[in-house]
């Protein structure tokens, strides 16, 4: 229980301190997208979600003046180091007042599993991100929220900023 909840913490710490990570056009990946669809449909609902093993990892953050990113659940037990395409690590929900809404899924695996210097890991025929200072690599999709930035992008200004913010 306790290296689950580390987890979470490394996790949550990582999400809010994540940059823009490079754009890839609104398109990519969305065919090899649709299972990953499929299998996260469920998930629209916040309960299916904690009844599959998805924990709230923080609060809502975002980056006024590029977009919004939501609020963070994760499931611990796949923070393991492998990547499956249909069982994302984070599921992303926008936050609208007390309504949360599936907007993206985020694949992470920590520099634990696989070494900064490593060739950055792949999937959809993108790389992930990696932030040394948080030492781990992570890939959003915007499978449920268009992203003008790119279905691949950190952050979505098509998504709310968190409540409290204002665009700059």
């Amino acid at each position: 229980m306790r290296k689950w909840f580390l987890k979470i913490l490394v996790f949550s710490t990582v999400a809010i301190a994540l940059v823009i990570g490079p754009a890839a056009p609104a398109s990519a990946g969305q065919d090899d997208l649709s299972a990953v669809r499929k299998a996260t449909a469920k998930f629209h609902s916040l309960e299916a979600a904690k009844h599959a093993g998805y924990a709230s990892a923080l609060n809502c953050f975002d980056l006024p003046g590029v977009g919004g990113m939501g609020q963070h659940y994760i499931k611990g037990e796949l923070m393991n180091g492998s990547v499956s395409p249909t069982r994302p690590q984070a599921l992303v929900y926008e936050v609208n007042g007390n309504k949360l809404t599936l907007v993206a899924v985020e694949y992470i695996i920590p520099y634990t599993f696989l070494p900064p210097t490593a060739e950055p890991p792949r999937l959809f025929g993108r790389p992930f991100f990696h932030n040394n200072g948080l030492r781990l690599w992570a890939l959003h999709a915007w499978i449920w929220r268009n992203n003008p930035l790119g279905t691949f992008a950190n952050y979505n200004p098509n998504v709310a900023l968190c409540p409290g913010h204002q665009a700059a």
